[in-house]
């Protein structure tokens, strides 16, 4: 089956980029003018803030909430020392492997002990930054000023010598002696490193050093703009989806690449010629009227990707169900019922599942716990078979995975290293009648809810009458329950009750906010008063056993 993929649109406007293995999508990424990724992304930013209880900084780089960079992510060129103690001993040698980073970080760390933030990083003080975790909710984004630029074969650590070395992933030694043989060879200045990435086992020696030269000209490029910026700034962009494609999924294996747009395919050939990739490939551009991916049979995965059930050819299903703290994937059998018995059945389903799942969080770019329950296996060498097939598709992951054995109830679980936006964050906003939960009040909590308020109005006792807003529809339907039990509580004072349509947007009923904050300021009032009769109780009781334990002594 041929590899294809397919660049949908405009970097000026939307772009949708999908690869696929004959019909199988297994890549997706969308972009427009309102839906951008800034991870990886280096600016130049001002510190607007030195936090000393959390030993971090607070910095401004162009975006509404201000960046978190903790103190141990400052490079120590920044700190406001004098020159003789910016020494550090020992982390000027030559790079070593990735295996002796611990004593390095060790050294490293030692360094940092010997300040405060507040007393090397001041106010306005301007930082070159990278963001590493991009914004969620209310939090700013993490970033760092150990700048890491990522190529096709390695990562260049421009003002760190901490990491350097051969990837840990790279486990054969004869592919780690001839890829330390290699970075050994470079002509590395003092404070700048460089990691060997896996991609590099199947490349030419060639290939690497070209690589290597890309990411030492992006860095002095990236010098000499921080030189003519003025912060807060934007200095390059590293994710871009394009540079994602030919960075890191065009691979020898994709026989064709396909664009709807000239523009966006004369953009790609100079990041090309910039990443020396393999050109021996088509690079077609799409003609015709028809859509490009509908012309190829291909179904924009944009709305089935947060469908809840996914379903598998031999007819079971996945349940995949997002929330706040983690993501459960369920595995069900469902029509799936062609083996011989239960047992090869269940190990048959999961091994299918396996696929699905480690395709889903790829495309879903699900990230934190994912906890996965397999359908029950007596057998222990199937629950092994499951664990490998997973093991080995998460091997391929970009992110960091770990992962735990199938527990004795069937569970698995997965932590994951968050690389961008999921696609929850990306195309959804939370539900403002349920908040997200996907669960709406029933006619007998509203009601209960609307006495509550009414009880509340009592203790008040100021008018004569009080006015609430109510949904027409809710109230026509339940006029006669609301009457009775508001009836049954004997009040001093008329409700009146005002019908809306659409004025409440997502609420059933409503009070004027002056009135509630009333209520509140009366509840706590109640409390504070309750809580000091409850002191002097006690005090009193004490005062009492006092007095008994005098006597009996």
């Amino acid at each position: 089956m041929s590899k294809r993929i397919f660049i949908d649109g405009n970097i000026n406007s939307e772009l949708c980029i999908i690869a696929t293995d004959g019909k199988d999508i297994n890549y997706f990424d969308y972009s427009d003018e309102l839906i951008s990724s800034k991870k990886n992304n280096i600016y130049l930013g001002i510190v607007s803030r030195v936090e000393p209880s959390l030993q971090a900084a607070f910095i401004d780089f162009g975006s509404e909430k201000k960046a978190f960079l903790p103190f141990d992510e400052i490079h120590p060129s920044y700190f406001k020392i004098p020159h003789n103690e910016k020494v550090i001993d020992n982390l000027n040698n030559q790079n070593i492997d990735v295996e002796d980073e611990k004593q390095t970080k060790k050294q490293f760390l030692s360094f940092y002990r010997k300040y405060k933030i507040q007393d090397v990083i001041k106010k306005d003080q301007v930082l070159l930054i990278q963001i590493v975790k991009e914004e969620r909710g209310n939090k700013g984004a993490a970033i760092t000023t150990f700048i890491s630029l990522p190529g096709r074969y390695s990562v260049l650590l421009p003002n760190n010598t901490s990491n350097g070395g051969v990837s840990k992933k790279i486990s054969n030694p004869n592919d780690r002696k001839r890829l330390k043989k290699l970075h050994d060879g470079f002509n590395l200045p003092e404070g700048m490193s460089i990691i060997i990435r896996t991609n590099a086992i199947s490349a030419e020696d060639d290939d690497i050093i070209a690589d290597f030269t890309y990411l030492r000209k992006l860095w002095t490029k990236i010098r000499e703009d921080t030189l003519k910026s003025k912060a807060p700034n934007l200095i390059s962009e590293l994710d871009t989806p394009l540079i994602k494609i030919a960075r890191d999924l065009n691979q020898r294996s994709v026989d064709e690449i396909i664009f709807s747009e000239a523009k966006t395919l004369k953009e790609y050939k100079k990041l090309e010629d910039e990443f020396s990739v393999n050109k021996n490939k088509k690079i077609i551009l799409y003609k015709e009227k028809f859509p490009l991916f509908e012309s190829y049979g291909i179904k924009n995965p944009i709305n089935s990707l947060s469908e809840e059930n996914i379903y598998l050819k031999s007819g079971g299903y996945l349940v995949i169900n997002p929330t706040e703290a983690l993501t459960s994937i369920d595995i069900n059998s469902g029509r799936s019922t062609s083996e011989k018995n239960i047992e090869i059945t269940a190990l048959n389903t999961n091994l299918e599942a396996c696929d699905e799942i480690f395709k889903q969080v790829q495309l879903r770019n699900i990230a934190g716990l994912i906890v996965i329950d397999f359908i029950d296996m007596s057998i222990s060498g199937n629950n092994n078979k499951v664990e490998r097939k997973i093991k080995e598709l998460f091997f391929r992951d970009r992110a960091r995975v770990q992962m735990t054995k199938i527990s004795q109830f069937g569970l698995m679980e997965i932590s994951r290293q968050r690389i961008g936006k999921s696609i929850y964050e990306t195309f959804y906003h939370k539900c403002e009648c349920c908040n997200g939960n996907g669960l709406r009040k029933t006619k007998s909590i509203v009601i209960h809810n609307l006495l509550s308020l009414i009880k509340n109005l009592n203790s008040l006792s100021e008018n004569e009458s009080y006015d609430i807003r109510i949904d027409n529809k809710f109230f026509e339907d339940n006029e006669n329950e609301i009457n009775k039990r508001i009836n049954s509580l004997k009040l001093s004072f008329k409700i009146k009750f005002i019908q809306v349509e659409k004025e409440l947007e997502f609420k059933t009923f409503e009070i004027d906010q002056k009135i509630l904050e009333k209520i509140n300021i009366k509840s706590r009032e109640n409390i504070e008063k309750n809580t000091i009769e409850e002191k002097s109780e006690k005090s009193y009781r004490r005062k009492i056993k006092k007095k008994s334990t005098e006597e009996i002594n």
